[in-house]
């Protein structure tokens, strides 16, 4: 039974996690190839899913604090530059779902930005200073567009135009995770309650 407790368990875990993924997973027209076979085959080059592209960044740049190895680094820019070149739009949005070619879903989902937030405070915690300005523009984006005073609660999603709102508002998921990494990056205080 794996020991989630365990230093030398969750050392051996990330290792195991990034020798299945790096470098393979790196495409090198932009982001991360997603979709693994159990054997590690590529399936699918083309599609991205926001989510997924942030979890990518994410575990490069935890492997790099953990391990200290550049090219994990180089590997969490990789990412954060298609993230911000290719799922991120002109009007601060974040495509939800992409291939190489066309944007499959523009919807704005707030689960998808309290990952993107998540990854730019891991990122900048393991040293990529230009992602400091992204944290507070995200949260920003997030405050602006998905926090609903009158409940005290995040919308779920919002059309690509930030137009149409799903009535359905969540407790959403982001509070814990996301704010333990924007404890040390941010003075917005309502970032951490």
């Amino acid at each position: 039974m794996p020991d989630f407790q365990s230093p030398e368990f969750l050392k051996r875990h990330i290792q195991t996690t990034m020798d299945f993924y790096h470098p393979h997973c790196l495409d090198p027209n932009g982001g991360y190839f997603q979709f693994f076979k159990n054997n590690g085959d590529i399936y699918d080059t083309d599609t991205r899913h926001l989510v997924s592209s942030t979890r990518f960044v994410f575990n490069y740049a935890k492997a790099y604090e953990a391990e200290g190895k550049p090219e994990y680094l180089e590997a969490t820019r990789h990412g954060l530059n298609y993230l911000r070149t290719r799922h991120r739009r002109d009007n601060g949005g974040y495509v939800w779902l992409l291939n190489k070619d066309q944007n499959l879903d523009e919807t704005n989902h707030c689960y998808g930005l309290a990952f993107v937030l998540l990854v730019y405070a891991t990122a900048y915690k393991a040293g990529v200073e230009e992602a400091k300005p992204w944290i507070k523009e995200t949260f920003d984006l997030m405050e602006q567009h998905f926090w609903d005073t009158e409940f005290g609660l995040y919308k779920d999603e919002i059309s690509s135009d930030w137009q149409q709102t799903s009535p359905y508002r969540a407790r959403m998921p982001i509070c814990t995770p996301v704010k333990l990494f924007l404890l040390p990056t941010t003075p917005h205080k309502k970032a951490i309650i």
